[in-house]
């Protein structure tokens, strides 16, 4: 019958439930009729709390109407009206005020439903998506670096995916194993198995802990664990299978004991009485067995209500209890679950109860049939094994699986956890001096010193080999320092092995975590340092992140004091002259950025540009050397007689040209110090041309206007199309310096600069030798015919305050450079 089988809507909520996802039930006036443990934690309000309240006047929607929410509430109440379903993302309140973005989905419910729902809310907290997105990527990992076989099927049982453990374990690579069917693995012998497993993952069940006897690709056979569950896509339909298959020979000699023992008590059992009990539904009355009173502990005549069964249940299994019997008053016809109680004597018991309905002549029901089974020792059984697959075999420790997933959780909940992974220096030698036998006597003893060594709390675990970890939760970096050199001392005492004394010394590589960490860089960091700290000779203790954290304290010191270098005058510009080769006189000058650090002194372009690049400084710093330079040429310019007609040229960077307010920078520049535009030049990387590569051509055409000069530095080093010459109103090419250096030394810098004369005389347009520093150099450029050139040859970038009179030397500068 219908309604002996579990509610839809109510197994949906709870398997959203489980995932967090809240799920609210409206009424048709919008009053709260289901409100599931997920919307609890969500919104802070309890069901009793929540039932029969508006969500509005809950308080627990956000503020619709802020900047860019206008309208979402109308929107939903509209589609909804319309019998449309809403889904997208909203603001929400908790009760205590924080708001926070959820992505929900609103639609109505058709059908009939045990719990009376009209419309139906679903809804996720999305404000940790990139942390989502985190643990996505460190599952990804996780599943590749498994030990155990992930293995991914379609419907048809043919395999899909195939990560390395799958590889390690059965033997077949990814590429010999995708594609081909389940036969691949499985033997005759579990044939008829895997045909009931597919029968029931098709059915949408999800099977854990099968034993199956699978075959590698050398023939042998291998047992394995189990765990099936089917892969839905976005729409729920059923996709296909995943595959945990865990080696389980190691522990197989465990199990079969547990198999055993739990054999021996499923035949004490059969030879008991089950215990029942009966609950009749319209007066409460209950009876019982003398077996039910024996497992819950009851007295001589003391009755078997819910009552005394709650007070019996575990205080963590009260809540699924009370939804149980929720559930088949609202009319589910059964319920299958477990859950712990605790005797009068206080002893915990772990039992199965199977509750159906029993219903009248007139369908109603009359009574609810409760048997239960002690399954305590089945539970052990299992925790036997858990703590198996979580804990290394020799010495007892957490294995790694254990230590990634304690790892993440202190990382997932703020704090601030340390590792260290401690390797024994030279193992191989101990082995091979006392024998393998003698290695795994000193591994335990030294788990056991280093268990000693740490704090209470603190973990201790093996990654296998000689390798073992300690995971530290909210640790310094002092005392991460003191801890290592504490694991350090305690090895040092000696071991007494097979009548021997045996003496090690180990490496410790610690990482500290960072924002962005996962157990997993975490772990590879620490690794990266313990293999660091053994490349220096052993016996020593190395921080992972103490280059990257002094890199990162120099770098944001850097920028602090870059942001205050101007208020502070500390930047200031050099001119370096450019120079008439026929005539050997300056045409202009270069302007060029400095940073005179108050307390570090000259600081390299080279290191702070890229910072103000990257900072957006860049904006504002440019705008002053524009207005500086422009001002001081003019100055000499009108000024000092040699300087009439100079030019000037500043470096502009692509973060300037492509902003909107530019060309107004310009114009304003070139107001206050009244230069004549063509006396200007604006220099502009080639480098930038391919950074920026969708330049505002209304600015361009702007500073043509204008009729300021554009000049292309660093040429030939980018490959920029010559096309970008054209449409940029190019007036200027400038060689790079690395061509120059060649010159009199490689031909292939002479063929260079030939090339880029024979493009510059077509376009029309001017060239300059940048870096120039010899006399062969000048000697080739004449040959070549440059026209125009600037470098160490002629001056270092000069001080503003020394330019004129370098100006006024140029008679002599003028012999002495043509005598040489």
């Amino acid at each position: 019958m219908a309604g002996e089988h579990p509610d839809e809507l109510l197994m949906q909520s709870l398997l959203l439930d489980e995932i967090g996802q809240s799920v609210i039930g409206l009424d048709s006036q919008w009053r709260v009729t289901y409100w599931n443990r997920a919307s609890e934690r969500l919104y802070g309000f309890t069901a009793e709390e929540a039932l029969g309240q508006n969500p509005l006047d809950m308080g627990i929607v956000g503020d619709f109407h802020g900047p860019g929410r206008s309208g979402t509430d109308q929107e939903i109440a509209d589609r909804i009206a319309r019998g449309q379903a809403w889904s997208g993302e909203l603001w929400m309140r908790h009760r205590t005020g924080r708001e926070f973005p959820v992505h929900g989905t609103v639609s109505k419910v058709t059908g009939r439903h045990t719990v009376p729902v009209d419309i139906v809310a679903i809804s996720k907290d999305i404000t940790d998506r990139k942390h989502t997105e985190a643990i996505l990527r460190r599952f990804s990992a996780m599943v590749e670096s498994s030990g155990d076989a992930i293995i991914g099927g379609d419907l048809s049982g043919r395999i899909t995916s195939w990560n390395a453990g799958a590889v390690r374990m059965f033997g077949w690579t990814a590429a010999e194993a995708i594609g081909k069917t389940h036969t691949l693995l499985t033997s005759r012998d579990t044939e008829e198995f895997a045909d009931e497993v597919g029968a029931r993952i098709r059915s949408g069940e999800f099977v854990t802990g099968l034993d199956a006897l699978w075959r590698r690709k050398d023939g042998s056979l291998v047992d394995v664990e189990l765990t099936v569950s089917p892969v839905h896509g976005q729409d729920g339909e059923q996709l296909g299978v995943s595959v945990i298959a865990r080696d389980i020979t190691e522990i197989r000699r465990l199990k079969k004991e547990a198999a055993a023992e739990r054999r021996r008590l499923l035949d004490a059992q059969e030879m008991a009485h089950v215990g029942s009990v009966e609950h009749m539904a319209g007066t409460g009355q209950a009876w019982h067995s003398e077996e039910f009173a024996r497992l819950f502990g009851l007295g001589p005549g003391q009755a078997a209500n819910r009552e005394v069964m709650l007070e019996r249940t575990h205080p963590e299994d009260r809540g699924l209890v009370r939804r149980v019997w929720q559930g088949l008053e609202a009319g589910a016809g059964s319920a299958d679950f477990e859950y712990r109680i605790l005797t009068p004597g206080g002893k915990l018991r772990w039992l199965h109860s199977r509750i159906r309905c029993v219903h009248g002549p007139d369908g109603a029901t009359t009574s609810f049939l409760d048997t239960v089974l002690d399954i305590t020792d089945r539970k052990n059984a299992e925790q036997v094994l858990e703590w198996q697959a979580r804990h290394d075999a020799l010495t007892g420790l957490p294995n790694r699986y254990l230590i990634t997933e304690v790892l993440q959780a202190y990382l997932d909940r703020g704090s601030r956890p340390v590792v260290m992974f401690v390797d024994i220096d030279r193992f191989k030698l101990v082995n091979d001096g006392i024998g393998h036998g003698g290695g795994d006597k000193i591994l335990g003893l030294l788990g056991e010193r280093l268990g000693a060594a740490v704090r209470p709390g603190d973990m201790v675990g093996r990654f296998g080999g000689d390798e073992f970890i300690v995971v530290c939760e909210n640790m310094l970096l002092r005392s991460a320092k003191l801890l290592a050199e504490r694991i350090r001392q305690c090895t040092r005492a000696p071991f007494h092995v097979a009548g021997r004394q045996v003496f090690l010394n180990v490496s410790v590589g610690i990482a500290l975590a960072g924002p962005d960490d996962t157990a997993e860089s975490m772990l590879g960091g620490a690794d990266t340092a313990m293999y660091r700290a053994k490349s220096t000779g052993g016996d020593a203790s190395v921080i992972y992140e103490q280059r990257m954290t002094r890199h990162a304290s120099v770098r944001l010191d850097l920028e602090s004091d870059l942001r205050q270098a101007l208020d502070r005058g500390e930047l200031r510009l050099n001119y370096q002259p450019i120079m008439d080769l026929e005539a050997q006189a300056p045409v202009g000058f270069e302007a060029l950025l400095r940073w005179n650090h108050r307390q570090h002194g000259p600081i390299s372009p080279e290191v702070f540009i890229p910072v103000a690049e990257e900072t957006g400084l860049i904006i504002p710093i440019g705008t002053w050397v524009l207005q500086e330079a422009l001002r001081q040429v003019q100055q000499w310019r009108a000024g000092v007689p040699a300087a009439q007609g100079l030019s000037v040229a500043v470096n502009i960077s692509g973060r300037q040209l492509v902003a909107r307010d530019f060309p107004e920078v310009l114009e304003s520049a070139l107001q206050g110090s009244g230069i004549d535009p063509a006396a200007v030049h604006l220099e502009i990387t080639e480098t930038v041309l391919m950074d920026e590569p969708d330049l505002p051509k209304e600015t361009l055409e702007r500073l043509r206007q204008v009729g300021v000069g554009i000049s292309i530095d660093d040429f030939g080093t980018g490959y920029s199309s010559l096309s970008y010459l054209k449409w940029l109103f190019a007036r200027t090419l400038k060689i790079d310096r690395a061509f120059i250096q060649d010159l009199g030394i490689d031909p292939h810098g002479e063929t260079a600069i030939e090339l880029v004369m024979g493009m510059a005389k077509s376009l029309k347009l001017d060239v300059i030798a940048e870096g120039v520093e010899t006399p062969t150099q000048l000697s080739e450029l004449r040959r070549l015919g440059v026209p125009l050139a600037q470098g160490y040859l002629w001056s270092k970038p000069i001080p503003p305050d020394r330019i004129p009179a370098w100006l006024a030397q140029l008679p002599l500068r003028r012999q002495t450079a043509v005598k040489s």
